[in-house]
C-alpha cells in the first residue's frame, strides 16, 4: 500500500499514524512526498488539478487518476549492462557477444568524461533496443488483446473512440524501471577518483581486477569499499554523479515516443530484479563481486555509511524532475529493545519528516531485524504473516526465494 503526504497540507498526527502502521506491519505503507511528486510531473505540462490527483500505480509509480495510461512497468532496464559493455568496448562478457557499438578500449581513454560518454552510448543502445521491442509488444497488445472494460473507465477513451492500448486515454506514457543506479554511480566515482584524478591504478589494472572478480586484488576491493566516499556517504560528489547519470537517462527516455505517441518516463525502483540482474553481472569497480545483488531501488551500498542520515541526505538531493516514474528508497530500521512503541514511532516520524523536508520523494521502511529474518528462513512455519518490503512492493517473507531472502538480510540495519 502507498500513502501520500504533503508537508504543508497534512498533519503531524497523520504522519505519526502512517509510521505506526508501518511499525505494526513491519513493512507497509510506502510513504510519498506530494511536493516532490508534483515537481516530477510538472515538466509534462499536465493541468495542476490533475497532478494533485495523482496516485501510485504498480509498485510506487505516479499516474494521474482515471485519466492516465502510464504502462509504468513497460521496461525493466539493467543499468549495469551498459557499464560492463563500456568496460569491454561493446562486448558483453556473460553473453559472450559483441552486442553494442565499439566505444574504445578503456586502456586508451585519456579522460573520465570519455569513459562516461562511452557508458551513455552503450546504455542508449540498450534503451533503444528495449524500446523497439516494447513497441512491437504494444502493437500486438493493441491489435490482439484490447481492454474494453479498462477503456470504459478511463477518461478520454470513449470520447476518442479508441481503446486505451491504442492511445485512447487522456494522458499516455510508458514508464521504465532503471535498476542499479547506486552501483553504477559508485563505479563511476571509483573510476574517476582512482584512475583519472589520483592515478593510483591504471584502467588496465582495474579491469584486470574486475575480470578476476578481485581474486588477486583484495587490497583494491577493500580500498574502494572503505576509503572512497560513495553515494550515500553524505559527500556531494556522490549526489552529483547520481544526478548526472539520472539526468542523462531521463533525457534519453523523454526524447523517445511509445506506441501510443506518449513519452517514456524514468523510474528508479527494482522490484526483485536487483537480485536477478546482479546474478547475471560481473564484478564492478564499486567493489561489488560477480553474481551479487545490486542495491535495491535507490538504496546506497551497505558500506557507504553507518550513519542513516547520510543516506537520507543523499537520496533526498536527487532531482525529482529526472524521476518521473518514481523511486524506491528502501530502509531497514531496527528499534531498540528498550524503546516503547511510542518512542519508536516518533523516531520513524522524525526520519520521514526530515527526509521529506529535504526534498525526498519516497521512502519505505522494513522494521525487522536480520536475526528475525534468519530465524524465519529456518522456521518458516512460525512466520507465515511476516510482511517485508522488497523494492516497491510487499511480500510475505517465507514465500520468497532464498536469494531474495538473503538480500533482505544483508541490507544495512540502522538503529532507531
Amino acid at each position: 500500500m502507498n500513502a501520500r503526504f504533503h508537508l504543508k497540507k497534512n498533519s503531524a498526527a497523520y504522519l505519526d499514524r502512517l509510521c505506526e502502521v508501518n511499525f505494526i506491519t513491519a513493512g507497509t505503507p510506502s510513504l510519498h512526498n506530494d511536493e516532490a511528486i508534483f515537481k516530477s510531473l510538472k515538466p509534462h505540462a499536465y493541468p495542476i488539478e490533475d497532478i494533485r490527483d495523482w496516485s501510485a500505480t504498480g509498485c510506487v509509480e505516479q499516474t494521474l487518476s482515471g485519466k492516465h495510461m502510464g504502462h509504468t512497468g513497460s521496461i525493466l532496464m539493467n543499468l549495469v549492462a551498459g557499464m560492463e559493455m563500456a568496460l569491454h568496448n561493446g562486448y558483453h562478457p556473460l553473453m559472450d557477444w559483441h552486442l553494442g557499438p565499439k566505444t574504445g578500449a578503456v586502456e586508451t581513454m585519456a579522460t573520465f568524461d570519455e569513459f562516461f560518454e562511452a557508458y551513455i552510448t552503450q546504455q542508449t543502445f540498450l534503451i533503444d533496443k528495449a524500446i523497439e521491442y516494447n513497441h512491437m509488444l504494444a502493437d500486438i497488445h493493441a491489435n490482439y488483446r484490447p481492454t474494453p472494460v479498462l477503456s470504459a473507465m478511463m477518461d478520454g477513451s470513449i470520447r476518442n473512440a479508441r481503446d486505451v492500448t491504442s492511445g485512447g486515454a487522456t494522458y499516455n506514457s510508458s514508464g521504465v524501471s532503471n535498476i542499479g543506479l547506486a552501483d553504477v554511480t559508485d563505479s563511476m566515482l571509483i573510476i574517476r577518483k582512482l584512475v583519472f584524478e589520483d592515478k593510483k591504478i591504471s584502467f588496465a589494472e582495474l579491469k584486470q581486477a574486475l575480470d578476476s572478480n578481485f581474486k588477486h586484488a583484495a587490497g583494491l576491493q577493500a580500498l574502494v569499499q572503505n576509503k572512497i566516499k560513495l553515494f550515500g556517504s553524505g559527500d556531494e560528489a556522490g549526489v552529483d554523479m547520481a544526478n548526472r547519470i539520472a539526468g542523462r537517462l531521463h533525457k534519453i527516455y523523454n526524447s523517445r515516443r511509445n506506441y501510443r505517441n506518449g513519452k517514456y518516463t524514468a523510474g528508479f525502483w527494482s522490484m526483485s530484479q536487483h537480485v536477478a540482474y546482479g546474478f547475471l553481472s560481473g564484478a564492478l569497480p564499486s567493489g561489488r563481486e560477480a553474481g551479487k545483488a545490486f542495491t535495491p531501488g535507490l538504496s546506497p551500498q551497505p558500506f557507504a555509511s553507518k550513519n542513516f542520515l547520510d543516506n537520507v541526505c543523499d537520496v533526498a538531493k536527487l532531482k525529482p524532475e529526472y524521476m518521473d516514474n518514481n523511486i524506491a528508497f528502501n530502509v531497514k530500521l531496527i528499534p531498540d529493545a528498550s524503546d516503547s512503541r511510542e518512542e519508536t514511532v516518533n523516531t520513524m516520524q522524525s526520519y520521514a519528516k526530515t527526509y521529506f523536508e529535504q526534498g525526498g520523494m519516497q521512502v519505505q521502511f522494513n522494521v525487522v531485524t536480520s536475526e528475525t529474518l534468519k530465524d524465519a528462513m529456518v522456521h518458516p512455519e512460525n512466520y507465515r504473516n511476516l510482511l517485508v518490503r522488497i523494492s516497491g512492493y510487499n511480500a510475505y517473507f517465507v514465500t520468497l526465494n532464498r536469494e531474495i531472502q538473503t538480500e533482505l538480510i544483508e541490507r544495512t540495519e540502522f538503529g532507531l
